[in-house]
């Protein structure tokens, strides 16, 4: 390889874009942990070092530190930082002083408090500085990216079995590449794109999972939108039961494009518990033990099952849709709510509840993925009890078993719009049943 800089920062960028991709994967790297999603250059240095044989890991420092990986804001500390001790750190493993030099002081003279590797080592490594470590992960990445190359050129050519054979040719390079076995996932989907209980509406397809964008559960009219995987700041900073905003990855799921509508409930259930009745209003009056009866009804009706609440994570996530939340001047064109969801006496000198109502679902505009009256109409439930943020679904909030207030989100018909604030958490106990609670239904991609 050439002794320019310029090539061997290339290198090293690549080698680095290696880890990040492979960390999951790799059995070293496990060790690792989430630590690799960031902090890519001390993993890789950590990598090409003794200190991954040793097995010296990042949590050997640090501890878990979740609060710090949840929060990809940097707002929250690790649970342990070195700082200067880390020459006493070095020293529990270099009791003779450091392997090179002798010193027993002063590590950092030579390593960043959070290298592994001194950066001179890669000019000089055993007079050659091809043979580190570091060079033969470059040109397996190099290989690697090559053959994925030939496999993307088949997928833009809808040679969905050959696009899946050259994936699978690209894994045997690097096996258990997430992005790549989710590339096989693809083309698999594409070749067979049916899913067990839904009907496929329209020709339009995810270009990242494969998935049919529009569904429609078989026999029954509900139809359900793809909401794609992706991160998004969850929260707000000036509700109180919001803080902190902090980013959070979402899952691609399946999501109802409407408010379950009485009709739908009534299909399943046999009965209508609804105050305002109408076939095509939003249920409501319905409780959250009342929607996981329908849910788990429904899942044994329709073939795969699954179907069930989403979390406040998921709800927030296709609410937003990608954009800044409609201002008051727009909500009336997406939500109803006490502006425009009654109608007053102009006598009356403070409106009543029995003012307001209710009304069809769909009669509003969309959100920007296709969802209809995410704001107003009827709070929603989710599956996720109140629990403050940082929001982790692993911290057992999603249990459907648990005790405590679950939550509801969107606002409902007889609000003011500053209710309707998309960040806005409104916990409940899971048995009331409300005039102005519905739900609508979630599946996770099988």
């Amino acid at each position: 390889m050439s002794s320019d800089p310029s090539q061997l920062l290339r290198a090293l960028v690549l080698a680095l874009a290696f880890v990040a991709a492979s960390a999951a994967q790799q059995n070293d790297l496990k060790q690792a942990g989430v630590c690799s999603r960031c902090h890519v250059v001390q993993v890789i240095e950590w990598q090409t070092s003794a200190h991954s044989a040793a097995g010296a890991a990042c949590m050997n420092c640090h501890g878990e530190s979740k609060a710090h990986v949840a929060n990809e804001r940097n707002e929250v500390s690790p649970d342990r930082i070195r700082g200067a001790a880390a020459d006493g750190l070095c020293q529990t493993c270099h009791a003779s002083g450091c392997p090179s030099t002798g010193k027993t002081a002063g590590c950092t003279s030579c390593h960043n408090q959070h290298s592994l590797t001194n950066p001179e080592q890669i000019e000089t490594f055993q007079g050659n500085r091809s043979s580190h470590p570091i060079q033969a992960e470059v040109a397996k990445l190099e290989e690697f990216h090559a053959a994925l190359d030939r496999a993307e050129k088949l997928v833009t050519a809808s040679q969905w079995r050959e696009a899946k054979a050259a994936f699978e040719a690209a894994l045997a390079i690097r096996p258990g590449d997430p992005k790549t076995v989710g590339r096989v996932l693809f083309c698999e989907r594409r070749l067979n794109p049916s899913i067990p209980g839904f009907e496929i509406v329209g020709d339009e397809f995810d270009p990242v999972s494969g998935l049919a964008r529009r569904v429609r559960v078989a026999g029954l009219g509900i139809e359900m939108l793809l909401v794609p995987a992706g991160e998004f700041d969850l929260g707000s900073d000036t509700l109180d039961d919001s803080k902190p905003v902090h980013t959070v990855f979402v899952e691609a799921f399946y999501l109802g494009r409407h408010e379950l509508t009485q009709q739908q409930w009534e299909a399943v259930m046999g009965s209508n518990p609804s105050e305002h009745k109408d076939p095509q209003h939003p249920v409501e009056r319905v409780s959250w033990e009342d929607a996981q009866a329908f849910l788990a009804k429904l899942s044994q009706t329709v073939p795969g099952g699954g179907f069930r609440l989403p979390t406040e994570a998921e709800w927030e996530y296709a609410a937003r849709a990608g954009e800044p939340p409609a201002d008051a001047a727009q909500l009336a064109q997406f939500a109803w709510f006490r502006q425009d969801a009654g109608s007053v006496p102009s006598d009356a000198d403070f409106p009543r509840l029995e003012h307001f109502s209710t009304q069809p679902v769909g009669r509003k505009l969309p959100n920007a993925w296709g969802f209809f009256d995410m704001q107003g109409n009827v709070w929603e439930w989710t599956s996720s009890l109140f629990r403050p943020y940082f929001y982790d679904p692993a911290d057992g909030r999603e249990s459907l078993s648990a005790q405590g207030d679950r939550i509801l989100r969107g606002g409902g018909y007889p609000d003011p719009a500053f209710l309707l604030d998309l960040a806005l958490r409104h916990p409940e106990r899971p048995t009331r049943r409300y005039r102005w609670n519905g739900f609508r239904v979630a599946r996770s991609v099988p």
